[in-house]
């Protein structure tokens, strides 16, 4: 695959447990890029899921409301990369394909469902393009709504990798469900 030409306009979705985060980027050299738009709704996919296995209807309702609102902002840019993933949340609920085929369905927009080990690389990608990490090992971790991610790192790549079902959504969840049930 070849370097892309500058300027490079990028768009990327990242599905989490505790909102959806939306961003369009013009990049104007490897590391240096201006924001266009970005948003972060706040739709809770995590919230039922941690304690049901299936993302809440209304979750679903606005995860599709909040997608068709980004491909309308994503009308008319020549966008040159374009990548909208789910994590933990959507991808253990039994019913996170249906979302996915929904959203796809509504809005046109293929929304990957990625694996605890694809969340690790893209933050080591995140990381490397903005950290020295040169002259040893390195341990990344990474706590969002339903999961971590904890990596071992060098200048060459990720090492070893492991993702656990926790997060600060799943855990709160959880705790709720504890005290309100005393029995």
């Amino acid at each position: 695959m070849s370097p892309p030409r500058f300027p490079f306009r990028v768009c990327c979705v990242d599905t989490g447990s505790n909102a959806i985060r939306f961003l369009i980027a013009e990049f104007t050299g490897p590391t240096d890029f201006e924001p266009l738009a970005y948003e972060r709704v706040p739709v809770r996919l995590g919230h039922q899921v941690f304690l049901t296995g299936q993302l809440a209807s209304s979750a679903v309702d606005g995860a599709v409301a909040a997608f068709s609102s980004f491909r309308d902002q994503m009308k008319g840019l020549e966008l040159d990369a374009f990548r909208a993933v789910a994590t933990s949340a959507v991808r253990e609920a039994r019913n996170g394909q249906d979302m996915v085929n929904r959203i796809r369905d509504e809005t046109g927009i293929e929304l990957e469902m990625i694996s605890g080990f694809e969340e690790a690389r893209l933050v080591h990608l995140a990381v490397s393009s903005r950290v020295d990490l040169t002259g040893g090992q390195w341990i990344l971790t990474d706590l969002g709504g339903g999961s971590v991610e904890v990596s071992l790192v060098d200048d060459m790549g990720m090492l070893w990798s492991e993702s656990h079902t926790m997060g600060s959504v799943r855990i709160l969840e959880e705790l709720s469900e504890a005290t309100a049930d005393p029995g």
